[in-house]
């Protein structure tokens, strides 16, 4: 993934809900239709998706 495919603060703070947005590596912006964002990092372990929720926006 290119550099400019990453998220900016300026796309994290105008992200509407709800969807899941990529920012690489696995790692993932989830923004709720409430409008609550939280991070969330995605891996494969032994054949099964896992998702690890890395704390909320901001911090």
């Amino acid at each position: 993934m290119k550099v400019r495919d990453k998220l900016t603060a300026r796309a994290v703070q105008a992200a509407k809900g709800p969807a899941m947005l990529p920012d690489g590596a696995g790692l993932y912006l989830q923004v709720k239709a409430t409008g609550s964002k939280s991070w969330i990092y995605r891996a494969t372990l032994f054949g099964k998706r896992t998702e690890l929720g890395l704390g909320g926006w901001p911090f």
